[in-house]
């Protein structure tokens, strides 16, 4: 066995909801990572999360790991309603970028106003554990995890999952044409993604719209697709996708981005990140 990937929420910024929306889905990040290791991986807390607890309730309980990759609110807006988080015997240990992190102590867990959630350390019971400080690479279980700062306004992390000969690159809010302080410079974003089975790559922006969302942290799919190309990888999903555009937009971009693969005469599977969808690496 190794590397199984659920898609629970693909959208970018905020969720989008609606009939527009039903085939690649409106909920946002919310990725779960699982293999043979008895501790379930979860990449973010975006609306997502919120299906995925659901299903997490009726399964033989497991401690959980969530990731963090920053701490911007569609990537972690969906945890006051899922579901384990409120089990008193359930395990959940915390990693990833450390400002994420204090958005959930300072601002849910610990804010006895309810400001922000109706909830607080009194209803969510589960036994959470923070991590903040990761080493280069860390391990859960077997399966080695790298990080790679974002170039994103605020920043946050990149991850990519090695586990029994296959590999997994996610990168999401992240602009490659574009460096940050505190970001990463292009040759750090090859070797990260060098080689991977599969990148999940953001590609929220047509590149038309680039020009008018310089500076906003994220991608279109020409860049990824180079991206691609530049360091061997063999198969792309686009993610984060734009809360303005519909699955038939959707659609499109995917045909342009399929065409544009066309014509640099790669050998690249390109797909769209899709709600629900599984992947079995």
């Amino acid at each position: 066995m190794g590397i199984n990937i659920k898609l629970w929420g693909t959208r970018g910024s905020i969720s989008a909801p609606g009939s527009g929306t039903v085939k690649v889905g409106g909920n946002t990040t919310c990725v779960e990572v699982t293999t043979q290791e008895e501790r379930r991986i979860i990449i973010d807390a975006g609306t997502g999360i919120r299906l995925l607890g659901n299903k997490l309730r009726l399964e033989p309980l497991k401690p959980i790991c969530l990731l963090l990759t920053h701490s911007h609110w569609d990537h972690l807006s969906g945890f006051t309603f899922f579901a384990p988080a409120f089990d008193p015997e359930q395990v959940i240990d915390i990693y990833g970028n450390r400002m994420a992190q204090e958005v959930l102590q300072r601002d849910i867990f610990d804010r006895q106003d309810n400001r922000y959630s109706p909830v607080n350390r009194d209803n969510l019971r589960a036994q959470f554990k923070f991590i903040d400080e990761l080493p280069a690479p860390f391990f859960i279980g077997s399966v080695e995890i790298l990080t790679l700062n974002l170039n994103h306004p605020g920043n946050g992390y990149a991850f990519r999952f090695n586990y029994s000969g296959r590999s997994l690159a996610f990168v999401t809010d992240n602009e490659i044409g574009r460096e940050y302080p505190g970001g990463h410079n292009v040759i750090q974003l090859m070797d990260f993604c060098r080689g991977a089975d599969l990148l999940i790559h953001d590609a929220q922006y047509l590149p038309s719209e680039l020009a008018n969302h310089r500076g906003w942290g994220h991608s279109s799919y020409e860049e990824v697709i180079d991206l691609a190309r530049d360091c061997g990888v063999r198969q792309v999903l686009l993610t984060h996708h734009d809360p303005e555009r519909n699955d038939e937009q959707c659609e499109q971009m995917l045909s342009e981005a399929r065409d544009y693969v066309r014509s640099l005469n790669l050998s690249l599977n390109c797909d769209l990140a899709i709600e629900g969808r599984e992947i079995s690496l």
